[in-house]
């Protein structure tokens, strides 16, 4: 029950109703964008009539594949993993230095997440405009079809929302032109700044738009389940992803046609550019940092490893081998550990799956105090690893390390970890613990877990940044900053409306 979303390939759309067919998503297609036309290619008076459709809503797509996961290159999904502890840096870029080390640039020098950001915001603009000329043109003959394109659009508008809530500062701006109508550039209403709250209200409002064009719309029950954890609405995240199968997955595609359409952790981390990460923010017995490059032990003997372990566990959901040939880095003196899941320029990325609809659900039943549920939940998934990963990750080559005599490893059922000897926020906290290292390997360099990070640091868990986001000594020298999230480009400047001052790097 996979979904694929591709933002280039080979073959025209040649109407609304053909646009309509070959995009829209429901639980059980395979679907595929064969071509892409880039609407900044195109005259503004040739965006709105029924021709522009396939333009806009392929440009909506592509801009999002962008921006979330990359055109072969830096994106949502490398920035995030690398300022929490998922991925360390292994070249000499400054930018990748100060994200890594969580003490980001000034905005006038620039960041890694301004591609990202720029493109995400490219992607809500295509989404509106397709939206409206849909909209627009719509007749009684394609009202189906264009019902289920709108719901994807709305869709792709939401994750906009979410991806920007979780990866950028608590004051988004969001500038708005018409959705229909010539592109008049001063048309433009400067958008003021959006908190992380916020934005994930307006993606819920989006998703819900999505939903009520097709009820069937697997990625928006998930997106908008992933929008109200992030506000803390555990009882209705739940909800939303109920009728979600287990089995579904949502694919981000890529491939190894053209550099921009490689798979970016694989083409980033075999440049050098990246490695699996462990124990970050952790200390050797000596008190130095430990070698996060190096070492691939399951406890830091000094101590404060904020840094899961995700090498030294050696899960099956986290598989990895060192970088081939000499096993450097970019930086000669930096060894680097390539994430098996996406092995090559091919491998495509999971977006929104199953698997997190029942995580949500495992993470409400913990807030209910239901902790049988919860457990059961985590279990239900882990006796079925193989079977998901298949679908989550297709192309993955775990190394021998990962399998008992050629077969995958299996994952053993867990026990509630919580001692009923001690008081009830001791239990609440073993139980979440447990619940978040599942998240963190179970959805691992997909995009998730710098916003379970801050979430973390929000209420109702209310824990310091510092406590879970790598602190302390910095393994390439030095010490961790205190930031957690990206700031605004320095290219919005330009909007008035917009207060930089108000875009704090450091608020969970």
């Amino acid at each position: 029950m996979t979904n694929t979303l591709r933002g280039r390939g080979a073959r025209a759309l040649s109407s609304l109703a053909l646009a309509a067919v070959a995009i829209a998503g429901s639980a059980c297609d395979t679907n595929k964008l064969v071509q892409v036309s880039d609407p900044a290619t195109l005259r503004p008076g040739d965006l709105n009539n029924i021709g522009s459709v396939p333009a806009l809503v392929n440009g909506a797509f592509r801009q999002f594949i962008g921006g979330y996961s990359g055109f072969g290159d830096d994106s949502f999904l490398s920035s995030s993993a690398v300022i929490s502890d998922e991925t360390y840096y292994g070249d000499t870029f400054p930018t990748r230095d100060a994200a890594d080390r969580r003490s980001l640039q000034p905005t006038v020098l620039g960041n890694i997440s301004d591609l990202a950001f720029s493109r995400l915001q490219q992607a809500r603009f295509n989404a509106r405009r397709a939206y409206g000329v849909v909209d627009q043109f719509t007749t009684a003959a394609t009202a189906v079809a264009d019902s289920a394109t709108k719901a994807q659009l709305r869709t792709i508008e939401g994750y906009v929302y979410v991806t920007l809530s979780e990866g950028w500062c608590s004051d988004v701006p969001f500038s708005v032109l018409p959705d229909v109508g010539p592109i008049d550039p001063s048309q433009i209403v400067g958008g003021v700044g959006l908190s992380t709250s916020q934005m994930n209200d307006t993606a819920v409002v989006r998703f819900d738009q999505a939903l009520a064009n097709n009820s069937l719309n697997r990625l928006a029950a998930v997106g908008k389940g992933r929008a109200l954890l992030n506000n803390g609405q555990f009882a209705a995240a739940a909800a939303a992803v109920a009728a979600v199968p287990t089995n579904y997955v949502f694919l981000l595609q890529h491939s190894q046609n053209t550099t921009a359409e490689n798979n970016p952790m694989a083409s980033l981390e075999q440049n050098g550019r990246y490695g699996v990460a462990n124990l970050e923010g952790g200390l050797t017995a000596t008190g130095t940092a430990i070698r996060t490059d190096t070492a691939s032990t399951t406890t830091a003997p000094g101590g404060s490893a904020e840094g899961l372990a995700f090498r030294g566990f050696l899960d099956i959901r986290v598989p990895w081998e060192p970088k081939p040939t000499n096993g450097l880095c970019f930086s000669s003196s930096i060894r680097c550990k390539l994430n098996d899941n996406y092995p090559n320029f091919d491998a495509d990325v999971p977006l929104a799956s199953g698997v997190e609809a029942r995580l949500i659900e495992a993470e409400a039943a913990l807030q209910a105090g239901d902790a049988a549920t919860m457990i059961s939940k985590l279990n239900t998934l882990r006796a079925a690893s193989t079977a998901l990963l298949t679908g989550l990750y297709a192309g993955a080559t775990p190394t021998s390390a990962f399998k008992t005599n050629g077969a995958p490893n299996t994952l053993a059922p867990l026990t509630d970890p919580a001692d009923p000897a001690t008081t009830p926020d001791i239990q609440f906290a073993a139980r979440r613990d447990l619940l978040f290292k599942e998240r963190a390997l179970w959805l691992y360099n997909t995009g998730h877990r710098q916003g379970d990070l801050r979430r973390l640091a929000r209420a109702p868990y209310s824990l310091a940044t510092s406590a879970v986001f790598p602190s302390g000594l910095f393994f390439r020298g030095g010490s961790y900053g205190s930031d957690v999230a990206y700031p605004i480009p320095f290219t919005e400047q330009n909007n008035t409306a917009f207060n930089p001052g108000a875009c704090n790097n450091t608020t969970p």
